[in-house]
């Protein structure tokens, strides 16, 4: 409880401006806390990549807006990445392509999952190799503001985040 405590004082002593609303722990769930974020009833939670050692890799989430008012997804940001991109999957003469689109809109009250094979963020640039079973910030920016959370790295083959049907 105390590293608890610790935490949320000195995040409010280093942000001037509220990015990142941390949601309630429960005990069993500490070390899960900073893979979710929260800001005026947008909440983001199980993101997560897929390793590699390429320049390039994608991330998923699960945004929920349980806000009154439409918002709209529009990239993000990441220490790691010269660029993060909001892309969409397509098919280019049969193979797999992502093409950068304009802010995507999520109405309130709906839910909306960025997947392998539909929208997601494109971080361009790697500074480094994603390794399986590390974790990573990323900014995920609105049209709104941005929420801070943390990345998992799943297997270069996942399919989907490992804590899949764990509640936060």
């Amino acid at each position: 409880m105390i590293r608890v405590l610790s935490a949320v004082l000195t995040a409010s002593i280093c942000f001037s401006q509220p990015v990142f609303v941390a949601t309630a722990l429960a005990e069993d769930h500490e070390d899960h806390s900073h893979h979710e974020g929260e800001v005026d009833g947008v909440r983001t939670v199980h993101a997560w990549a897929r390793a590699t050692t390429g320049k390039t890799a994608f991330v998923f989430v699960d945004i929920e807006n349980e806000s009154d008012r439409d918002i709209a997804i529009t990239g993000g940001e990441s220490e790691i990445a010269s660029s993060v991109e909001l892309v969409g999957f397509q098919l280019k003469d049969g193979e797999p392509d992502y093409v950068v689109l304009p802010p995507v809109p999520i109405k309130a009250g709906t839910e909306m999952t960025l997947t392998p094979d539909g929208l997601v963020l494109r971080l361009n640039g790697l500074s480094m190799p994603l390794v399986q079973g590390e974790e990573h910030e990323i900014e995920i920016e609105f049209d709104f503001g941005h929420i801070e959370m943390f990345f998992q790295v799943e297997a270069s083959d996942a399919r989907h985040h490992s804590h899949v049907g764990h509640q936060h």
